[in-house]
């Protein structure tokens, strides 16, 4: 499936009051939720049906609301927006998402893609770039922002096993050898052989730094 990544064109004249577009807006920043709230209420073609803040309300607003396009922060409390993306694609295939990230990484660029999202761009979008975008997502076009395509290319997918990086994405969450063992069911040596391989592949002198490099890139 092909991808539009050029920028988006400005604004296309509103459509008809009969034929608007239903956006529900899920951002856990008040200021900016506020904002882009007020921003898109000045558009006579576009709705916001529900405005929330956590990822755990997402499926239930969809099946109240029926939005056509879903504005969802990648970061969010509880479950974040590549975690809920393939449960909103269940729940009413029909609705288009897109993904906002203030901090894109590489590796949610390319899950996001393989994942089928109908858009992704930066958060520091113009407000009349992002409602064109909204509108080209309606339509049925694929806007990824174009940047963040290249980046995701250039950095490639991850040189991790998927033991690998899951003994690795515990151990960022702080667990040490022993704890990673008992939760995956594998004996203290074999978490540290995977920990060493994940710091060879990745080039990292130490664990720290094989989380920071995989972190950074979106791998874990």
């Amino acid at each position: 499936m092909s991808f539009d990544t050029t920028q988006p064109a400005l604004p296309a004249p509103v459509k008809a009051q009969g034929s608007r577009i239903r956006v529900l807006l899920v951002e856990d920043h008040v200021l900016l939720r506020t904002a882009l709230q007020a921003v898109f209420s000045l558009e006579a073609d576009i709705e916001v049906v529900a405005a929330i803040g956590d990822g755990v309300e997402v499926l239930s607003t969809v099946r109240r609301t029926a939005p056509d396009v879903i504005v969802l922060d990648i970061h969010l409390p509880t479950i974040d927006g590549l975690g809920l993306l393939p449960l909103i694609q269940a729940a009413d295939p029909r609705v288009k998402v897109l993904l906002l990230a203030s901090h894109p990484r590489p590796g949610d660029v390319r899950r996001a893609i393989r994942g089928g999202v109908d858009g992704f761009q930066h958060t520091d979008l113009a407000s009349e770039r992002l409602i064109a975008v909204i509108r080209k997502i309606r339509a049925g076009e694929r806007v990824i922002d174009p940047q963040l395509a290249i980046n995701a290319m250039m950095h490639g997918e991850s040189p991790l096993t998927a033991r690998e990086t899951e003994v690795l994405f515990l151990a960022a969450g702080g667990r040490s050898a022993p704890e990673v063992a008992r939760a995956l069911h594998l004996s203290p040596g074999a978490v540290r052989n995977y920990l060493s391989a994940a710091s060879a592949k990745l080039g990292a002198s130490n664990r720290s730094e094989a989380i920071r490099i995989a972190t950074d890139k979106g791998w874990i």
